[in-house]
């Protein structure tokens, strides 16, 4: 039997390795309006919702056009998506068909708005693989509060403590912990260290070691 009831997974640099490729078309999307945008701020927006991410943009540079910019980082995020330039990390599909076959339901419960996560997964073919989606723009509060795992648990229907969180970033694995899931971090931009022990049971190199946590 299984270990845990039901898995949900971040998006961004989890499923994807995407946070490189979108720090870079973050800081390109910020030269348009003629702005030498930090890559310190970028970094820091990561696992944030767009509205949370704003207030960190706007303070580094209040001359911005916010809007422009995701309008713009959107385009060329989507664009690269649907050419097929949007790589999956390693383990993805061995992971999936693993909990497919020990039907384990999954969930994705990403910051990004949900067309966003449609059109990485479906452009990607693993989109069947989940059941329920959850974007962090639709919840109340952006990661590290636990909303969006609250959530991605109510709608699949399993209590928090039976959930595997599978995350990259520090506020997701803070939210995660405050939601009462169980936490596996595999880390990708943002190094793991040991200030974030409180939050995270597991620190895994990369999808593929998940799977011997789903018998343990």
């Amino acid at each position: 039997m299984a270990a845990f009831q039901a898995a949900l997974f971040d998006m961004d640099g989890l499923l994807f390795d995407s946070e490189r490729i979108g720090i870079i078309e973050m800081i390109a999307a910020a030269k348009e309006q003629g702005i030498a945008l930090a890559e310190e701020p970028v970094r820091g927006t990561i696992g944030m919702t767009i509205e949370a991410a704003k207030q960190v943009y706007m303070a580094w540079a209040p001359e911005l056009d916010y809007d422009a910019l995701r309008i713009s980082f959107t385009t060329r995020m989507h664009h690269l998506a649907a050419t097929g330039q949007m790589p999956l990390k390693e383990g993805v599909h061995e992971l999936l068909e693993e909990m497919k076959r020990l039907q384990l339901p999954m969930a994705v419960a990403s910051s990004s708005g949900e067309d966003t996560i449609r059109v990485y997964l479906d452009k990607a073919g693993i989109l069947p693989y989940f059941s329920v989606l959850v974007s962090g723009v639709d919840m109340p509060r952006s990661k590290p509060a636990p909303d969006i795992f609250l959530a991605a648990a109510d709608k699949l229907g399993v209590s928090p403590e039976y959930c595997l969180v599978l995350e990259d970033s520090y506020n997701g694995v803070k939210a995660g912990r405050a939601a009462g899931c169980t936490v596996c971090m595999v880390p990708d931009v943002l190094p793991y260290h040991d200030e974030l022990k409180p939050f995270v049971d597991h620190v895994l190199p990369s999808l593929t070691h998940v799977i011997p946590l789903l018998e343990a």
